[in-house]
């Protein structure tokens, strides 16, 4: 793992704002294909057999985010909903070919590196910096997310590489919502007309 990778790895949890119905917490991301939701949770499966104690990300909300909004008003994400499905997109591959974990913050994941991924996430960027949303302005860093509560110190031991590579074919980028049900947190689609 590099300590670019360490530097910039998401922050560690902090309590969440309070929602309520005329917000939504959201984030723009990318979707795995099927076959690479199969590969990437395989991958966690695997990984969480090395630290069960660690909690791993359910299947379907397995993703790779591009820029992290937070809690928002409904009205403002139905607005980025909407502009990133008019954003002109030609679909690409990812290729993921290792496994990491970010130093302070306990999360696992699986990532490589993509100038075409930057670039989309600069797009991304550069829309809600046109609709004046606020987001978390860290450097992307093209991973998903696997396990997070890796015990302390296991950072170190695992780096290692994916084989044979995920190839990722997905397509473009979606506003997802963050909802907590009994059964835990699920990551869905906002869509633009979204009441």
């Amino acid at each position: 793992m590099t300590r670019d990778r360490e530097r910039c790895g998401p922050a560690p949890q902090r309590p969440r704002p309070t929602q309520s119905p005329a917000t939504v917490r959201c984030f723009i991301a990318r979707q795995p294909d099927e076959a690479a939701l199969e590969r990437l949770d395989r991958l966690a499966r695997e990984q969480q057999a090395r630290f069960p104690s660690a909690r791993r990300l359910r299947r379907e909300n397995l993703h790779l985010t591009l820029a992290f909004i937070g809690v928002a008003p409904r009205a403002q994400a139905r607005q980025v909903a909407a502009r990133l499905a008019d954003l002109p997109f030609e679909p690409f591959d990812w290729t993921v070919d290792a496994v990491g974990a970010f130093g302070g913050t306990r999360v696992l994941w699986a990532g490589g590196s993509s100038d075409a991924l930057r670039a989309l996430a600069q797009r991304t960027r550069a829309l809600l910096d046109d609709l004046a949303v606020p987001y978390d302005r860290r450097p992307f860093v093209a991973h998903v997310t696997l396990l997070r509560n890796v015990p302390r110190g296991a950072a170190h031991e695992v780096a290692a590489a994916v084989a044979p590579p995920i190839v990722w074919h997905a397509g473009p980028p979606v506003l997802l919502q963050s909802t907590t049900e009994a059964g835990g947190t699920r990551y869905t689609a906002l869509p633009a007309g979204d009441g």
